[in-house]
């Protein structure tokens, strides 16, 4: 059941995926690794929380949601600018190992990604509470054995999806330097791309209950 359902959460495309694609071309496949670190000391307590708490924790999302939107947009928009920055580094200096983002560049900086695209992605942590409920849901009748199968089975698959993007984000610099700065300016337009769609669905929320108090 969980090798099933994961794939349409682990795999979606989103912020997590096409930053580790930009991180890869920084880091290499271990920057992958390292944002599936930072993602998973996020939802593992998440799921844990679920099974303890569900109904208290839809009701705390529907009441920050605009504060958490507001985050992870001016976050992503953050991440773009710097990798922005880097691409333009690259093709002024002509060195693909000249790339020195404040956020991306480091093992460090791959870990905050991974906590901040999951812990601040509403998106992410309402699949868990919908899609991925059933999940818990189930594992929850075998007690901490049934949830400990469930999650092993289901975090494999963000660790190694995120290798594999991050190790095709690394195989950027066989382009040389002009390709990589183009990975990198087109990895920061995608970003750019998340990061109004979801301030363009927070705005539509916004408006929409607004109407609704009048």
């Amino acid at each position: 059941m969980t090798l099933a359902i994961t794939p349409s959460g682990a795999l979606s495309p989103g912020p997590l995926s096409a930053s580790a694609v930009a991180v890869g071309a920084l880091l290499g496949v271990t920057g992958g690794l390292v944002i599936a670190l930072g993602h998973m000391i996020i939802e593992l307590p998440y799921i844990i929380l679920i099974y303890k708490f569900t109904a208290g924790l839809r009701s705390i999302l529907g009441k920050t949601r605009l504060a958490m939107n507001t985050v992870i947009t001016l976050f992503l928009l953050y991440f773009s600018y710097m990798l922005l920055q880097d691409s333009i580094r690259v093709l002024n200096e002509g060195n693909l190992g000249s790339s020195s983002g404040v956020i991306a560049s480091s093992y460090l900086g791959a870990f905050i990604i991974g906590i901040a695209l999951t812990g601040f992605n509403v998106y992410f942590l309402v699949w868990w509470l919908t899609v991925g409920y059933p999940l818990i849901e189930e594992a929850s009748r075998l007690g901490v054995r049934g949830l400990t199968v469930m999650y092993t089975s289901h975090v494999w698959m963000d660790y190694v999806w995120l290798a594999i993007l991050s190790a095709g984000g690394g195989a950027s610099r066989l382009l040389g330097s002009t390709g990589y700065a183009a990975l990198l300016v087109i990895l920061a337009l995608i970003l750019i791309v998340f990061a109004l769609k979801i301030a363009v669905d927070t705005i539509r929320q916004l408006i929409a209950k607004t109407s609704l108090l009048k």
